[in-house]
């Protein structure tokens, strides 16, 4: 947001920042994902390609998120809730996103407290006691409210088994059992940072009232949702970490390894 309480604008001018890198980044990748599915002579480059990118852009996320905090604070609790909420999933996406890029060295173990799996439930249990309040107390939209809850849920799909692996075994493990998986999920997880500033961005949008509820589900929420689960399928079948889908449910969705290993 554009606003004489953001001192040097930092907030807008990273949030913008990341809104425009990240799309490219997201662009680049799903392009190069349906190029080389449908032309054998493409060879896709290496995610090292995109690495300074990827730190970059995850860089400018992480600013624009922690810089909204301060500016929420002469708009009600609710919304500095928001925004230390955002900043919760923002810790986690990241780092997961630095371990499974490489910006980070893949051999490392175990990084203690920001590996541990106890760390990635904390913001859906957050979320979920929000939704709860939400819904019991307040006469904010109810669709909207559980389309965020769901949205998070599905964020869990990804969140989940990749923070697992980092609490149990190396990135380079994953990626000598299930080749391709380290880069699908470094892919989609840039994905979730964006759909997660974007959809806070919305958020803020709707309580100035400058968008409606509709307006806030279908361009803030469920559209570029689809778009994401588009980008990851065609990641998903280009790579082909897994033998069918049986094995990526029995492998609960990538988070054991040993079956492959």
């Amino acid at each position: 947001m554009w606003t004489r309480a953001d001192k040097g604008h930092v907030h807008g001018i990273s949030g913008a920042a990341y809104t425009a890198l990240g799309a490219v980044l997201m662009t680049r990748w799903a392009s190069e994902d349906v190029r080389a599915l449908t032309s054998a002579a493409y060879t896709i480059p290496a995610l090292d390609a995109s690495r300074t990118e990827i730190l970059i852009s995850l860089a400018l996320a992480t600013i624009c998120a922690l810089s909204g905090v301060p500016l929420s604070k002469s708009r009600g609790w609710r919304k500095t809730e928001l925004s230390l909420r955002s900043v919760a999933f923002q810790l986690v996406l990241t780092w997961e996103a630095l371990r499974f890029s490489g910006v980070i060295d893949r051999t490392v173990a175990h990084v203690p407290v920001l590996d541990d799996f106890t760390l990635a439930i904390i913001p859906f249990a957050w979320q979920t006691c929000t939704t709860a309040y939400v819904l019991a107390f307040t006469d904010d939209d109810k669709r909207s409210a559980v389309g965020v809850w769901l949205g998070v849920l599905g964020f869990g799909a990804q969140i989940f088994p990749a923070h697992y692996v980092l609490d149990t075994t190396t990135v380079a493990v994953l990626d000598a059992a299930r080749p391709g998986l380290p880069t699908i999920w470094t892919h989609s997880l840039c994905g979730l940072i964006w759909l997660l500033n974007w959809s806070t961005f919305g958020a803020s949008l709707r309580a100035r009232d400058v968008v409606d509820d509709a307006v806030y589900r279908s361009s803030f929420l469920l559209r570029p949702s689809l778009v994401f689960a588009c980008v990851f399928a065609c990641d998903i079948l280009l790579y082909a970490p897994f033998a069918s889908f049986g094995d990526y449910v029995s492998s609960a969705l990538g988070a054991i390894v040993r079956a492959h290993s």
